[in-house]
């Protein structure tokens, strides 16, 4: 066997013994459903309802918040933003909600122990109360790094980019004239530099 030949040899035998890529878990597994139950208590219940109690519990100490347009934050800059900002005006605040069948959870292990789960998906802003035919909504991506720790998940990483608006249309083909026309922005939202709004016609 010559040196190139034993030379590829070794590099498969190395590769071959390489843990191999876990695949996403299936939704029906166990760590998907209590994944989905994590989210669902941070933003269902902390972020929609302003249960921040709901984040002090699930969110880890060392939080790592990344945002495309806000720049980061750690867990007390976090809290604060949600306190002052997403839950101040309860009547006017953005909802949170997931594009349906865009999660997906891959399982975190060492040695076949788990550790951890990574959580990616797609979700969707809206603000509470406006008109979204009008308004339209912020839609972004979104990846997620959960720890267990002490048989309790946490919160570790959170990533959230590709925010883009989406433009409302109108529920019917009238054309408003021009002062109709006109959104008077009545109240305006910000978390990191991502910004929601609620507007009235004249």
């Amino acid at each position: 066997m010559n040196i190139k030949n034993s030379l590829a040899l070794c590099f498969a035998l190395f590769l071959g013994s390489l843990p191999t890529a876990n695949a996403q878990v299936a939704e029906n597994s166990k760590l998907f459903r209590e994944i989905m139950e994590m989210d669902s208590q941070i933003f269902d219940q902390g972020f929609n309802q302003c249960k921040l109690e709901m984040f002090q519990k699930n969110i880890d100490e060392n939080l790592e918040f990344f945002h495309d347009k806000g720049g980061t934050q750690n867990k007390a800059q976090f809290m604060k933003a949600v306190k002052e900002n997403i839950c101040s005006n309860p009547n006017g605040k953005p909802i949170r909600t997931l594009v349906a069948g865009s999660s997906k959870v891959f399982a975190l292990e060492n040695n076949g122990v788990l550790y951890g789960a990574v959580q990616q998906g797609v979700h969707e802003f809206r603000t509470k109360g406006a008109d979204i035919a009008v308004e339209g909504y912020t839609t972004a991506k979104f990846t997620h790094v959960w720890l267990l720790r002490n048989g309790q998940w946490k919160l570790k990483t959170s990533i959230s980019f590709d925010h883009q608006h989406k433009d409302g249309k109108l529920a019917n083909t009238h054309t408003p004239d021009k002062k109709q026309a006109q959104a008077i922005r009545l109240f305006e939202l910000t978390i990191a530099s991502l910004t929601f709004g609620i507007y009235s016609r004249e």
